[in-house]
């Protein structure tokens, strides 16, 4: 008598495959959506470096920071030349990022600045944290709601760390802009 066998995969073994590759691709999601992030992250904290570097060389031609006002007044639209720091940034060079909001902090004399976005979106509403540069970091001078809130070190605050510099910057509205994208732009808020 002979044998019969067949040459194909059991339920079983199907299902164990099928799990296997729901698993992989859970991973790989994840992974990708980590990517992103930090993608949106690094663009932010680019768009904030590259306002810091031209505050700088304005500072440098008119030994004080421009007045305090909103990052798009400050920046403004690409050919727009009243802008103080169009002059330091090559013309629709900059690059906010996904979307964020963007603050700009001076002190009253105009010698230390601080320049923040938020890496969760609009008003940081995925909670993600706040991103800051500049040269104000341990001045307590910096104009209100901030004054007395210290900020001690360039980098992201934690909202669960750093809550009160956190809710200073993310409550300061004079010298907020939000960024929609690089094909929306500024909206002021």
């Amino acid at each position: 008598m002979k044998k019969t066998s067949y040459k194909a995969l059991t339920l079983i073994e199907m299902l164990i495959v099928m799990g296997i590759i729901i698993i992989l691709m859970v991973v790989g999601v994840s992974a990708a959506r980590f990517a992103i992030n930090r993608a949106n992250d690094i663009a932010h904290q680019n768009a904030v470096t590259q306002i810091f570097q031209s505050l700088m060389a304005y500072y440098t031609d008119n030994r004080k920071y421009p007045d305090p006002q909103n990052p798009q007044t400050l920046i403004g639209t690409p050919g727009n030349t009243s802008a103080p720091l169009n002059k330091y940034m090559d013309e629709g060079s900059f690059k906010g990022g996904t979307p964020a909001s963007y603050v700009y902090m001076v002190d009253d004399l105009r010698q230390s600045v601080l320049i923040c976005v938020t890496l969760g979106g609009i008003d940081d509403e995925t909670g993600r944290g706040i991103f800051c540069d500049g040269n104000a970091f341990g001045n307590p001078d910096l104009t209100t709601p901030t004054s007395g809130t210290n900020f001690t070190k360039k980098g992201n605050l934690d909202p669960t760390i750093d809550e009160t510099a956190y809710n200073a910057i993310l409550g300061y509205a004079d010298g907020t802009s939000d960024w929609y994208g690089d094909a929306t732009g500024w909206s002021q808020n």
